[in-house]
């Protein structure tokens, strides 16, 4: 079972995690570059995915407010550690990010990140959410937008 934790408990730990992260991501885009204060900045914000209190991976979450619409939640970023991938830890981490929300959610997928697209594909079958358009969220340019009504 996936449990929660703060980042901030562990800024070394979380600071290893994102510069993995973002040589991942790197590779799919190669404008992405480490900046340790801007990912000082959103480890508050930021949260551990435990299992058997290791931490496999973090997310960042944001809810957003809109002025005429309702509010979503905002995956910013996701990572789950290689060894912890493909064991349906990922899903679980979702379903415990979300367990508690009953609006929308919404995410960008790099283009060229095949793996993060069946990957979320996986999750939206898995957790019966299903894909709806909201314009008033700003499309990124080299991203897929996903919004999900859970």
């Amino acid at each position: 079972m996936i449990e929660l934790a703060q980042c901030a408990m562990d800024k070394d730990l979380y600071f290893r995690m994102a510069q993995d992260y973002v040589d991942t991501l790197s590779k799919y885009d190669n404008a992405i570059r480490w900046d340790e204060p801007s990912w000082a900045q959103g480890m508050w914000s930021s949260q551990f995915l435990m299992e058997d209190r290791t931490a496999q991976g973090f997310a960042m979450t944001q809810r957003v407010h809109f002025n005429l619409f309702p509010d979503a939640l905002y995956i910013a970023e996701f990572y789950v550690v290689p060894e912890a991938r493909r064991k349906h830890l990922g899903t679980d981490a979702v379903r415990a990010l979300t367990r508690d929300w009953s609006g929308d959610v919404f995410l960008y997928i790099l283009d060229k990140n095949t793996p993060a697209r069946i990957f979320w594909t996986d999750v939206e079958a898995e957790l019966g959410w299903r894909q709806i358009q909201r314009p008033e969220i700003h499309q990124e340019p080299g991203c897929e937008l996903r919004v999900y009504k859970t």
